[in-house]
């Protein structure tokens, strides 16, 4: 009887999760109608690979008016089940929005975050420090440069914005004029005077002092990753370390 009961459990769990995803699926299509408000909501996407900057990017989007930050991390599907009146909508990516990227809907604004590789292998983060030293592997940067990749040349015609990190950090204020400029915002308050922590430089090329760092990344750096990461430095105007393969 109790194994009956666990049966019956499973199949009703299983029929509740099932349902959800249809009720899900079909908002999501309901409301990406274009005559829906969602399709005339302005709706910027924040991704790019994680320790590159989407989080301070988040911040600075927190800075204009008329302007609603969903906080967690989010699919873009979640545009279409927000229940806002605000006319601009920004959702930072989550873990997984790289293997989803190139179907980015076209009313979609993409904000695209970049940092120096070497940097973004050798930051931490507090979620993942007990797990692994580093918060981003050498294998899962590729995999971010890929998506983007493969998302430009799914959609060549998409306008993409690119916020390098070091830009943000030198300059805050010029950036969120630069995103108010791309998708007509306006700031309610500049970036450096919005009360939040001081944005500092101290997290920039520590591998250039730290020796330990350095040979770090050499035993990271195979071939495989350093071709993809000297076509990004060159796009993106990064320089590589001679030790590295410097950038041509």
């Amino acid at each position: 009887m109790r194994k009956l009961q666990a049966a019956v459990g499973l199949l009703v769990a299983r029929s509740s999760r099932e349902l959800d995803r249809l009720v899900t699926a079909v908002k999501i299509r309901w409301r990406s109608r274009p005559n829906a408000r969602a399709a005339r909501t302005n709706k910027i996407f924040i991704a790019g690979c994680a320790r590159s900057g989407t989080t301070l990017t988040q911040r600075v989007m927190e800075s204009f008016e008329d302007t609603f930050v969903w906080p967690p991390e989010a699919r873009h599907t979640k545009f279409y089940l927000l229940d806002r009146q605000e006319s601009n909508l920004v959702i930072k990516r989550d873990s997984r929005a790289f293997a989803h990227l190139a179907k980015l809907p076209a009313d979609i604004g993409l904000i695209y975050c970049v940092r120096h590789p070497l940097d973004v292998l050798t930051s931490v983060h507090p979620q993942t420090m007990k797990e692994r030293r580093f918060h981003t592997t050498a294998e899962r940067w590729v995999q971010e440069y890929d998506a983007l990749l493969s998302l430009r040349k799914a959609q060549p015609a998409r306008d993409i914005l690119y916020l390098r990190y070091e830009d943000t950090i030198a300059d805050p204020d010029a950036v969120q004029q630069r995103i108010a400029d791309r998708f007509g915002l306006r700031p309610r308050v500049p970036v450096t005077g919005d009360g939040g922590r001081p944005i500092h430089s101290r997290s920039l090329r520590k591998w250039e002092r730290n020796e330990d760092y350095h040979a770090y990344l050499q035993s990271q750096l195979s071939a495989a990753v350093l071709g993809p990461m000297r076509a990004f430095c060159r796009e993106f105007g990064y320089d590589m370390p001679a030790w590295a393969g410097a950038t041509a």
